[in-house]
């Protein structure tokens, strides 16, 4: 859309508008510079959310599916078209991602799991273990049997490098908030609180 006309242009003639029209855009550069930053960081606060969203539900629908997502058989799987609309599947699920469909997103791990002969509970030896307690956060509580459970997984070769790092992380994290039910001290004490 043109702001000026024909008739502008016929009264202060092309060289004085194109210096206005200059001017302006200089002066509104910096307000215009601020605009876009700050679209660009809600796009990311939003893109996110999204993401936090998608990998809650995931956890809760699909407990292993981080396991899945390291496997390379899944991601060789996702590089097939989609049987009903020829879509390669890998397009589809970062459509769903891109969408914040965690339902369609989950879908696809089921989907291969499916594929695969086998179901959610199938993968179980590479889960998380089950857990029964939350912290008011909402975020799980642990116990020595359940980590001692997950060690002896890793030993069993049950769990790979890239899972048992996430393992750790949230072990750390749980251990540092309190989370861990019978946790010992670093004399080998149990903790009271």
């Amino acid at each position: 859309m043109s702001y000026l006309t024909q008739r502008d242009v016929d009264n202060f003639g092309s060289e004085l508008l194109d210096v206005a029209t200059r001017a302006a855009q200089h002066a509104l550069a910096p307000e215009l510079q601020r605009l876009h930053n700050e679209n660009a960081q809600l796009w990311n606060q939003l893109d996110a959310a999204t993401k936090t969203t998608i990998d809650q539900y995931l956890d809760a629908h699909v407990p292993n599916w981080r396991t899945i997502n390291a496997d390379e058989r899944f991601h060789q799987w996702l590089l097939m078209p989609e049987p009903y609309s020829g879509i390669i599947r890998d397009r589809l699920l970062k459509d769903a991602a891109a969408a914040g469909n965690a339902q369609r997103v989950a879908n696809f791990f089921r989907g291969f799991l499916a594929a695969a002969g086998q179901t959610p509970a199938a993968h179980a030896s590479q889960r998380t273990p089950r857990r029964t307690r939350t912290a008011p956060d909402g975020r799980p509580i642990y116990t020595r049997e359940q980590i001692t459970e997950m060690w002896n997984r890793r030993r069993q070769g049950k769990i790979d490098d890239q899972a048992w790092m996430r393992w750790e992380h949230e072990l750390v994290d749980a251990s540092r908030t309190g989370r861990i039910v019978g946790a010992l001290n670093i004399d080998g004490i149990p903790i009271t609180k």
